[in-house]
């Protein structure tokens, strides 16, 4: 008691060590994605030669450079400069662009709520070729004008009606070398924050190449989410309808939705969905990150047969609606453009859990329990750093991690189920193997049976009672000839037969031995049911072993009793006698060719196969033998076929319980 409950003490720290180190990896890679990808960012930035002034000689626009304005502008609140009327009121403030969300947090008063407008100026532009202007995935509607000529735009922020589009629509301009130019960029937004994503300038051929191949990437990791969603709802319809479950599927489309919702997917499918705007998607995607978490945990703790209380499911859906909710009654604060990204955030509890059952599962060495932890990190790694680039957290493009991230998840789904059906491929093999031995065995079986010196022994018992008895012997030449006809007959029976078969054939051999041995054995029979199934001969060999090795051994004789019971899960089917006994483990280990005991290591190994039943073995010499066979009443099949189907059943569902 002491062993085991110090092994699982210690299967609990291994797990909560390994759930730790797995957490703060995925901390550390998040957090080094945010690092990294910021200073690179921020190493590619425009230098100034003094505030607001932008100084591009350094830049080779037409070998693929990209210049980030990143620096010190002037910030108007609450005016667009360039179409509602110049410049001529002072700047509220020089800020730098993108501010951070720290300054947001701290209650900055100039950061802006509703509209304004940002100023720079730019020069020394070395291109001869179009160049493009725009700001990467920002949910503000927004216009770029260099010398107040409209070169870019996203969506519309006049009047009332404030929409934004995803994608960016620049327009090709060029500037002269030795120009100076005013850069305006006016926003307007109902729920986010001003510019905090980054002015881009680059060559417009090569911008729009990038453009292309990002959409080209995410479009096509789409396509193969979507046909493994499909692969796997016509294999769980067609091939095994409890081997593949629907969650997959479902998790699939969720996560493409994913896709369809974020960057360059919602760029080209804007249209489809109306006259939905693109600062309005922060609420799809904070509901499509808590529904992506839940139907995770559903589909992995399905398929790892993790048990789970419904009051947790119950618990994390409840959170995700009142979450949902609060959205539309938050104050109206600075605070609230933080609404969507701290409820996303919160869906990492969802993330812990999982995690941390995965690592008891992977202490417990379930099979494929590591492979289904490290795709579901995946998910959550791609989901996190999405989240963190769309709410300007990163500034730099890595719109593509959360692509890579769905796509390696779906490579590792399918490496598991590739993995199962190899598993399987090879059970059905050794099914196959096993249903020719078995055959081969039975063959076996009965020509052991049919024995030259029972043969004699039973003519000569009955042709000592022609003279003396002729109805006796007229009684065991029938139980001679039934018994001969049963042992033929397993010759071409493979499938398990009824009890009351066996049972007779059972009484046929026992009452030509109680011709021969008279007195000395009797054989009671206190049968409770025969509605069941048993492989043939397989316990004509046990009541033969008994009287052959066990009462007939004995100077003065003995009996056997065969008795049947039943209770709500099992049958019980009990061989009993009270000869001279035997060593069991060494009867076990004995041949099926040698005579001290006739194939009773072949029937019990044909009974647990078959019948998925147990058979206990108890002797002691000297004081008799018990055998007692235990068939659960849920695996007591008729076929051999349903046997092996039931095999190959369990061991799927085994592996995914659905």
């Amino acid at each position: 008691m002491l062993k085991q409950k110090s092994q699982k003490n210690k299967n609990v720290r291994r797990t909560n060590l390994m759930t730790l180190i797995i957490l703060a990896a995925v901390i550390l890679s998040i957090a080094g994605t945010v690092f990294f990808g910021n200073m690179s960012f921020y190493s590619k930035s425009a230098p100034q030669e003094d505030d607001i002034i932008f100084d591009l000689s350094d830049y080779d626009f037409e070998g693929g450079d990209t210049a980030y304005l990143n620096g010190k502008w002037y910030i108007y609140k609450d005016a667009l400069v360039v179409s509602e009327g110049g410049t001529d009121g002072e700047a509220s403030a020089v800020l730098d662009i993108p501010f951070s969300w720290y300054d947001a947090v701290a209650g900055n008063g100039f950061i802006p709520r509703d509209k304004a407008s940002y100023v720079c100026y730019i020069k020394n532009v070395n291109s001869d070729e179009f160049l493009s202007m725009f700001i990467k995935n920002i949910p503000s509607a927004y216009r770029i004008y260099i010398n107040d000529v409209l070169v870019s735009y996203n969506g519309n922020l006049s009047g009332e009606d404030i929409w934004t589009e995803a994608a960016h629509n620049d327009l090709p301009f060029t500037l002269q070398k030795d120009g100076v130019y005013r850069l305006a960029v006016e926003t307007r937004t109902q729920n986010n924050l001003g510019l905090y994503m980054p002015v881009q300038m680059s060559d417009y051929s090569s911008a729009n190449a990038r453009q292309s191949m990002s959409v080209a990437f995410r479009f096509l990791v789409c396509g193969i989410v979507f046909s493994c969603a499909v692969i796997f709802i016509v294999l769980k319809y067609t091939v095994n309808r409890d081997l593949y479950s629907l969650w997959l599927p479902v998790l699939s489309f969720i996560l493409l939705l994913r896709l369809f919702l974020t960057n360059e997917g919602f760029a080209v499918m804007q249209k489809f969905f109306g006259d939905i705007s693109y600062d309005v998607i922060g609420t799809f995607s904070f509901v499509l990150t808590f529904i992506i978490k839940l139907t995770a945990l559903i589909y992995i703790t399905k398929n790892v047969k993790i048990k789970v209380a419904d009051n947790v499911y119950v618990l994390f859906s409840a959170i995700f609606l009142v979450l949902s909710l609060g959205v539309n009654f938050f104050p109206d604060t600075v605070f609230n453009a933080y609404y969507h990204l701290l409820l996303q955030l919160v869906s990492v509890i969802i993330d812990i859990y999982i995690i941390n059952k995965l690592c008891i599962e992977i202490v417990k060495k379930t099979d494929y329990a590591r492979l289904y932890l490290l795709s579901y990190i995946f998910i959550v790694v791609g989901v996190l750093i999405d989240v963190f680039f769309t709410n300007g957290i990163i500034h730099a493009n890595c719109s593509s991690v959360m692509p890579v991230c769905f796509l390696l998840f779906v490579i590792f789904t399918a490496i598991i189920h590739a993995l199962r059906i190899k598993k399987l491929f090879e059970f059905a093999i050794q099914a196959e193997k096993f249903e020719i031995e078995l055959e081969k065995a039975n063959t076996s079986l009965m020509l052991s049976q049919i024995q030259p010196h029972f043969m004699y022994n039973a003519l000569n018992t009955i042709k000592s009672l022609i003279r003396k008895d002729p109805e006796k012997a007229e009684k065991a030449v029938i139980d001679f000839s039934m018994y001969l006809r049963g042992n033929m007959d397993s010759l071409t029976k493979t499938d398990p037969i009824p009890f009351s078969e066996e049972l007779a054939h059972i009484k046929h051999y026992c009452n030509i031995e109680q011709l021969r041995f008279g007195d000395k054995l009797d054989v009671f029979y206190e049968i409770g049911t025969d509605e069941f199934y048993v492989p043939t001969l397989s316990v004509q060999p046990i009541v033969e072993n008994a009287i052959k090795h066990g009462v007939t051994k004995k100077a003065e004789g003995g009996s056997v009793t065969i008795i049947t019971d039943e209770d709500k899960y099992n049958y019980y089917l009990t061989v009993e006698d009270d000869g001279v006994g035997f060593d069991v483990v060494k009867a076990l280990k004995m041949k099926d060719d040698k005579r001290s005991h006739v194939g009773i290591k072949n029937v019990k190994e044909r009974l647990e196969v078959i019948m998925n039943a147990e058979v206990d073995i108890q002797s002691e010499p000297g004081k008799g033998s018990k055998v007692v066979i235990t068939l659960p009443k849920d695996k007591n099949v008729k076929t051999l076929q349903e046997s092996l189907e039931f095999q190959e059943k369990t061991i799927a569902l085994e592996e995914m319980e659905i």
